[in-house]
Parts: C-alpha cells; structure tokens; sequence
C-alpha cells in the first residue's frame, strides 16, 4: 500500500500509523493464541489496521461512484463524512488489549465473581478504542483535525452500532471494510483451505440503496432505513460464498478445540493473576509496578495503565513468573508457554447427533466439578449460524446482507427460492469442557463412557 504526500487523508494517516497507540497494535496479535495451531498466523493488528484502511478507500470510493451516477437519489458525496469513515478504519481496533479475546473474558469473569451478574459489565474494546481516540494526552485528536474531522465523530461512529448511512456503513455492516479484510488475511495466514471470496468480483458488484438497517421496534411496521451497501444480483452466488466463508472460518479456525482450549488458558492465567493481586497486593515474579499488577490492582483499570499492555508484556510476565514459581498463575504461564493443553471433551465428538446423552452427561460433569467449575474445569459453550449472529471477533449480529435485482428493487440474500443460505434459527452448537487435571479428565471420560454404554451406544 502507497501513501501519497500529496493527499492529505494518506498524509494524516501516515501520521496515525505512527502514533504510540496504532504502533501499540504491532505487539497484539489478530488471532491471539491461533500461531500455536497454525504456525503462520503471526500476524497483527496493525497489518489488519492497515488493510482495513486501503478497503475503506475502496468503498468509499463506491459510495462516490454511486452517487455521481445518479443511483443515490437526492444526496450529494460527503467528502468530510467519508474521511470519518476513513480515519475509523484506520483507528477501529486500537483498543484490543493482549490476547484481544482470552483478556476480555478474563475480565468479565473477575467482574462477575466479585460485582455480581448486574455490576459485570465490563469496557469492552471498542469503549477503551473510542477512550484512546478522545485520551487528552494523545496525538489523535490534533492529526484529525488537519483533515477537519473531530476525535468525537469518530469516536462515536466507531461506538455505534446500526450504520447510520452509507459512509458508516464503511465500517459496520453487512459488508464492511472489517470483515473483507479479515476474511481474506486470517484465511490467507492459517493457509486453511475453505472460506475463498471472490473480493474483485464482489466490491465491482457492490451498490448503495436505501435499506432497513434494523429489526422494526416492537408494535411498529417499520424499520430504520438509511443508504447502504447491497450487492447486485449477479454477485449473488459470491455473496453466499462470503457468508459461507465468515461461517467456515468461525468452524475451522476461530473455534478450533485447541485454540479455545487455549484461550481459557490464557483466560485463567489473567483471572488467577487478579486472585493473586487482589489477595496479596503482588505476585511473584513480577514487581509492583509491572503493567500486569497495576491494571489489577484496586482502580487499576485506567487508560495508561491500559495502553501499557500487549501480547509481549504478558508473554515476559509469563516468564518471570514461572522462574518465580508458586502459584496457579505460574501454572497457567507455564502450560501456556510450553503448549501443554489442557485435556479436553468435545461434546459433538463424544455425543455426535445425541442430544439425551449429550444433557445427561453435561447434567454429571456440572454436578460432579460443581466446586472447580471455572477453576480446574472450564466449560466453553459457543453457537455458531450462517446467517445470524456469530461472536468472536464481535459480539455483533450479522447485519442484514441485501440483493439489488435488476429493477432496483431488494431482496435479502436468504429469502431467493434457490438460495442456498436459508433463514433459518438452526445453529451448529460447540460444547466443550477443559480439564487442568489429567485426573479429573479421566473420571470425566469415563462417565461420557457409562453414559454411552447404558444406552448401547457404543
């Protein structure tokens, strides 16, 4: 990717790129623990924030062409809305901390021991990204202001939602600059073989029209319709094939057993860590001002402290600590640090296609490690649909994707006679427990066995 000097959106982005809170985004890792399954996936943040970028321009782009074809009925381009949309692009994910996803379930698990169901809800990224784009002690504000756009505007696109017109929709949508990125570069690092799109073949067949962007609120027949991006209908089939891609991806690589098994490592790691800082003021290994301590200590969750952390401090405070010895924590580190899994039962494989079993199993298992739930065991429990909602790299839904026919009139992709993705409520399930313990798996194992054989199972 070029960055001209003589563009003054390149200019300023240039600048960006070099700030401490996108340079921040070279240390984190876009899939977290994912290298430790599939060896090339050691790319970053950054060189995601960088592609997610060069897209934007893309589509921003479309939405000019669109307009000036006359498609766009009554609006004229919005040079300064699109370069909000550009410079959120850019900034989107400045706000992941180490391990993105493992650290975010680690935090709303210790949030949730000790404030209770209510009080747990926690900051997530995108709050610490629209913080670190409005922080008073940053230089994100004044390089906005050279292109005349304010760190409020986008900070709040980058908080919403809904997209609230087509330049938003650059950013969160259907078909945003944020999962074309992701889509072809994770697909591309892990060198997994399903998920392939047709992204030429797609942003030439990508047009704007005015869509129903959210489910109509209750007691009203309308939605809230607002310019955004659709497909033309002879994309349709590679339409489907980039839903099928973000569902393949999801299946193969992001719940992959091993990865999610490692992700509660490192999710236990952190939890074990805050026990450690909470009861004791310090851990061992690691001195009192260590980025890790402070961010768990008592009000620690600040901004700077915050900012401080990525995937290599925790990795050298993995370190110190399993030199230090002593507790879970440095267990935990170890485990990690040397790639000792955890033992795992996979429901599907164990109960595939047995739902009774499958309960009764999970009904034992609960009862059986009531007192080390969350502790020694660990239950993952994830659902994953086509067309719908889908978490991991957000919590998000699938926003609506839209077909333009030839007569400009729209249809959604699932509601074609013929279409191969149905609208429908049926979701694949991955039900897993982890065990720390290599006796505790096998007390498990053996009951999924009992369950099996007194059914005539197997």
């Amino acid at each position: 990717m070029v960055f001209s000097e003589k563009d003054r959106i390149d200019v300023a982005a240039w600048k960006l790129l070099n700030t401490r809170e996108v340079q921040r985004l070279r240390r984190i890792r876009q899939l977290g623990v994912s290298e430790l399954i599939y060896p090339s996936a050691t790319h970053t943040r950054f060189a995601h924030s960088v592609g997610v970028f060069h897209l934007a321009r893309r589509l921003i782009q479309i939405v000019k062409r669109e307009i000036d074809e006359g498609r766009v009925q009554g609006e004229q381009f919005d040079e300064h809305r699109a370069n909000v949309a550009l410079m959120a692009a850019l900034l989107h994910d400045i706000g992941h901390g180490p391990f993105s996803h493992a650290f975010e379930e680690a935090r709303k698990s210790i949030a949730l021991k000790h404030l209770g169901k209510e009080a747990a809800k926690i900051k997530k990224h995108e709050g610490f990204t629209a913080d670190l784009i409005l922080a008073q002690d940053s230089q994100i504000s004044s390089i906005l202001e050279t292109v005349d756009v304010s760190a409020e505007e986008v900070a709040s696109l980058i908080r919403s939602e809904n997209p609230v017109d087509m330049y938003h929709a650059v950013v969160s949508s259907s078909f945003d600059a944020d999962r074309l990125d992701y889509l072809q570069r994770d697909r591309y690092m892990t060198g997994t073989g399903s998920g392939a799109i047709d992204i030429d073949w797609l942003l030439d067949n990508v047009r704007v029209a005015e869509i129903d962007v959210s489910p109509p609120e209750e007691g009203s027949n309308q939605g809230i319709y607002t310019y955004s991006f659709c497909l033309g209908h002879k994309a349709r089939d590679a339409a489907e094939d980039f839903l099928l891609a973000r569902y393949r991806l999801y299946a193969n690589v992001y719940l992959h057993k091993t990865t999610r098994g490692l992700e509660q490592l490192v999710a236990a790691f952190f939890a074990s860590l805050a026990e450690r800082v909470a009861s004791q003021g310090a851990v061992p290994g690691l001195s009192n001002s260590h980025p890790l301590v402070q961010f768990f200590s008592k009000d620690g969750e600040t901004l700077a402290n915050y900012r401080s952390l990525d995937d290599s401090v925790v990795i050298g405070a993995m370190h110190e600590i399993v030199r230090a010895g002593g507790g879970q924590e440095a267990d935990f580190a170890r485990r990690f640090l040397y790639r000792e899994k955890m033992y795992c039962i996979d429901l599907q494989n164990e109960f595939p296609e047995m739902k009774e079993e499958s309960r009764k199993f999970k009904h034992k298992i609960e009862a059986e490690f009531k007192s080390v739930m969350g502790i020694t065991v660990f239950k993952d429990e994830v659902r994953l649909s086509i067309y719908g909602e889908i978490g991991a790299d957000d919590s998000r839904a699938q926003k609506r994707l839209m077909i333009q026919l030839p007569n400009r009139s729209l249809r959604e992709i699932t509601d074609f006679a013929d279409a191969t993705i149905q609208a429908s409520i049926r979701q694949r399930s991955f039900e897993r427990y982890y065990f720390v313990n290599h006796a505790d798996f096998k007390l498990a194992s053996e009951t999924a066995a009992e369950i099996r054989g007194k059914l005539h199972v197997r």
